[in-house]
């Protein structure tokens, strides 16, 4: 075949092939946009949650992990969307993918769940680093917050780490979160304590206790007459800081001005009756 019979021969292909042609480069075209719109979609939505994310001052291994998911979540998504523009039957690719992320969520179910709370913290924020909070019955200061734990300190410096998902399950007491804090105290006197004397002792050992708040005015009264007792509220309130501080000093200046005014602290007594035959 000469040059002028292949000229021929590929003009008439053209004219014959050419809506074909055409319909193929603009659908790979579109796919091509679409990839790319999908990436910056991808990389837009990645660095604000990196942003927002790094404002809350997330634990840095959250934040990656959290922006990674998101990132090649898009971008799955997108490449589903490119092979549809292609012309690929995108359902049995999508069932696949669905199948598959039903296994992986089946085999970790415990960790899926523990990462969702993990978010469910970040998000709603209960407690920071720092704050003393009780959570399963556990007291302690919040150490760091993980994926797929929490981690506290207690009193006795000893490492407590609680998977979220128990977190975001039980009730959870944060003791720092606000500035003040109300110290109820409930003292019991005997009673032969003439009332109006008590009131004058558990009051003046408030006033000598330093660093409880003027600005909210305490509260004593007489709340239970018990079996062997007469018990008396004692609500004052103080800054968080200095809880326990107040809580030893109020006490032991209410110890001494009883002990000084003879009022009488009763304890549990037993009495025993002995029947001889």
């Amino acid at each position: 075949m000469n040059f002028e019979g292949f000229l021929n021969y590929t003009l008439n292909f053209i004219k014959r092939y050419d809506g074909v042609v055409f319909s193929y480069i603009a659908h790979f075209c579109f796919a091509i946009l679409i990839f790319v719109i999908g990436r910056t979609i991808a990389r837009f939505i990645s660095n604000q949650l990196k942003r927002i994310l790094f404002k809350r001052h997330v634990d840095p291994t959250v934040v990656k992990f959290v922006s990674a998911l998101s990132y090649y979540a898009v971008i799955v998504m997108t490449l589903v969307a490119v092979l549809g523009q292609l012309g690929v039957q995108t359902a049995s690719i999508v069932a696949i993918i669905g199948a598959a992320g039903l296994a992986v969520g089946l085999a970790l179910q415990g960790s899926l769940s523990n990462f969702a709370a993990g978010v469910i913290l970040i998000i709603f924020r209960p407690f920071k680093v720092g704050e003393t909070v009780v959570i399963n019955s556990q007291q302690g200061v919040i150490d760091s917050i993980q994926i797929f734990s929490t981690s506290m300190i207690t009193s006795t410096n000893e490492l407590v780490v609680i998977p979220n998902s128990q977190v975001v399950n039980t009730n959870i007491i944060n003791y720092t979160r606000l500035p003040e804090r109300r110290l109820d105290l409930v003292i019991n006197v005997g009673y032969d304590s003439d009332i109006q004397k008590v009131y004058q002792v558990l009051k003046q050992a408030v006033d000598k206790t330093q660093n409880i708040l003027t600005s909210k005015e305490p509260t004593i009264r007489l709340d239970v007459l018990d079996a062997s007792s007469m018990n008396f509220n004692v609500l004052v309130w103080t800054l968080n800081e200095n809880y326990g501080a107040v809580k030893g000093d109020l006490l032991e200046n209410i110890k001494n001005g009883l002990t000084a005014n003879n009022i009488n602290i009763p304890y549990p007594t037993m009495d025993v009756n002995l029947n001889n035959k």
